[in-house]
């Protein structure tokens, strides 16, 4: 085993015990809760190296890092073999390394405004993000669902996508309302 892989464990059982605690206090307080599990698509492949950059020069780093993380992006290229044809090398001119420790670390920093001005419950690792809210009202599903619309509406400047077939909606809590909720036009 090694570093990087321990270093990941740790924070995905972080992001885990966040959103189990979290969801197990309203529960066990007799709320009827929803989580919403969110999954970006081709999240470490999409990022967009100017917006990441520029989220560095806006949160005031040196020039000497910013300079460092813009060579650690540039240069990288990639081809594609389909029955032992091969392409052209090609530059990458978008996307974080997945698998290394330094490209999670981007791509939280890349989507480290996701939760800004967020009402409900929110946890996020890398592309995996849950959202939880108590839903034994109808103003807590209109929460959620203000959440969702929210979500959609950052996802595009931020070249994201969420990947509508893969999220899904857990209904927790007795008397739960199972109301569907929509990411987009897509009902989840």
């Amino acid at each position: 085993m090694n570093f990087q892989y321990h270093l990941n464990t740790i924070l995905l059982d972080s992001h885990l015990v966040a959103t189990y605690d979290g969801v197990t206090v309203l529960v066990d307080n007799e709320r009827t809760t929803e989580v919403i599990y969110l999954d970006l698509s081709k999240a470490f492949d999409t990022v967009p190296r100017n917006i990441l950059v520029s989220k560095f020069e806006r949160h005031r780093f040196d020039g000497w890092t910013t300079q460092c993380i813009r060579n650690w992006l540039d240069g990288h290229t990639q081809r594609v073999a389909v029955n032992g044809s091969k392409s052209k090398y090609r530059p990458v001119m978008s996307g974080v390394l997945q698998g290394s420790v330094f490209g999670l670390t981007l791509f939280n920093i890349s989507i480290d405004n996701m939760d800004s001005g967020i009402e409900c419950f929110l946890t996020k690792f890398a592309d995996d993000t849950k959202l939880c809210g108590v839903v034994d009202m109808p103003e807590g599903q209109d929460a959620i669902q203000r959440e969702l619309d929210r979500l959609e509406r950052w996802a595009c400047p931020n070249s994201c996508k969420f990947n509508k077939a893969k999220c899904k909606v857990l209904h927790l809590g007795r008397g739960s309302p199972k109301h569907k909720y929509r990411l987009g036009r897509e009902w989840i």
